[in-house]
């Protein structure tokens, strides 16, 4: 049986760095919006770090990206985890080579475990001529 990991935020990010002797994590550009040149935009390359508590047990883990205006699934990965010890803060991350956004809009990032909800983190996609 599972209790269910309680996630500190999701932050989606371009790059995590993980420094090789002290093990800390540095985020690289966090992401609050994102633009694209076109749509259907080419595979973008995005990173999503939480820290995670409280969990016990085996769980798998979900990570679903949504398009807000028709809750279509438009990324998705799975894996399992296996939660030992509820004290441990365990830091999750997942590398998503390749999210293609369809349209322009919010975009939701949805962290599940056993299909229940642990975090999310929402993003605008925008066109880049509205950038300047």
């Amino acid at each position: 049986m599972l209790q269910r990991p309680n996630a500190v935020g999701l932050i989606l990010c371009e790059q995590v760095v993980i420094e090789e002797k002290t093990r800390n994590v540095t985020l690289v550009n966090s992401v609050s919006r994102l633009w694209c040149k076109e749509f259907p935009s080419p595979p973008q390359r995005i990173n999503a770090f939480a820290v995670l508590t409280d969990g016990m047990g085996e769980a798998t883990m979900s990570l679903i990206v949504y398009r807000l205006d028709t809750l279509e699934e438009v990324y998705e990965r799975h894996w399992t985890m296996n939660f030992t010890d509820p004290l441990r803060a365990i830091r999750l991350i997942v590398r998503m080579p390749n999210v293609s956004f369809v349209v322009p809009g919010p975009y939701q990032f949805s962290l599940l475990a056993n299909g229940e909800w642990v975090a999310q983190s929402v993003i605008p996609v925008m066109p880049e001529e509205e950038s300047s």
